[in-house]
């Protein structure tokens, strides 16, 4: 099993979870609930980015999920991408994507005019560290839903994402076994106590 096919394995694994969070500032709270769907690994992985590929960018996002897990669409078809170097440093922070959601990530509400030279659109970013360097996930309100979909995620890479966003004390975390209904407490601060 390649990288790639061992991204899309972990990422599968996060379809039937959800993740509700509670977050506070300055005596204020939000809450959110992070959702994913088959086609969101697209963007994840960085599968976008590979701009000389016709059956990247042309195809079903949801189906270009079910290929690369049968192996249709493998790591070393992927690396004789001339952009291929663009994607390649997502990749091992992603087949550890369910442990940056387990773990209690720093959270900040998202301002896009605080990075007016990015055209990424997102309400919250989170923060994690990958092998001691910084990763960012940026998430943005699901198209006609109201949970959160993971936007992009990729490691610090020069820019730092967090300079003049407003940072949220996490509160409470549960991730949700959609299945079974199933809800794991990872994080409550709200009744002064941690799992």
């Amino acid at each position: 099993m390649d990288l790639l096919q061992r991204c899309a394995q972990v990422f599968v694994q996060l379809l039937d979870v959800q993740y509700h969070i509670i977050a506070g500032r300055k005596g204020k709270t939000v809450e959110f609930t992070i959702s994913f769907e088959p086609s969101d690994f697209h963007h994840l992985a960085g599968l976008h980015k590979l701009r000389d590929n016709a059956r990247l960018q042309r195809g079903r996002r949801g189906d270009i999920l079910r290929d690369v897990l049968g192996g249709r669409i493998t790591l070393e078809q992927i690396q004789k991408s001339t952009f291929f170097h663009e994607m390649a440093p997502r990749l091992s922070p992603l087949s550890a994507l369910e442990q940056f959601l387990d773990s209690n990530e720093i959270i900040f509400r998202y301002n896009t005019k605080a990075n007016v030279f990015s055209v990424i659109q997102a309400d919250y970013l989170l923060e994690n560290t990958w092998e001691g360097s910084p990763v960012y996930l940026f998430l943005s309100q699901r198209r006609d839903e109201e949970t959160q979909v993971c936007r992009t995620f990729f490691p610090k890479a020069g820019k730092d994402y967090t300079v003049g966003q407003p940072r949220y004390t996490l509160l409470r975390k549960e991730k949700i076994f959609l299945k079974t209904g199933e809800r794991i407490l990872q994080h409550d601060r709200l009744s002064h106590s941690t799992k």
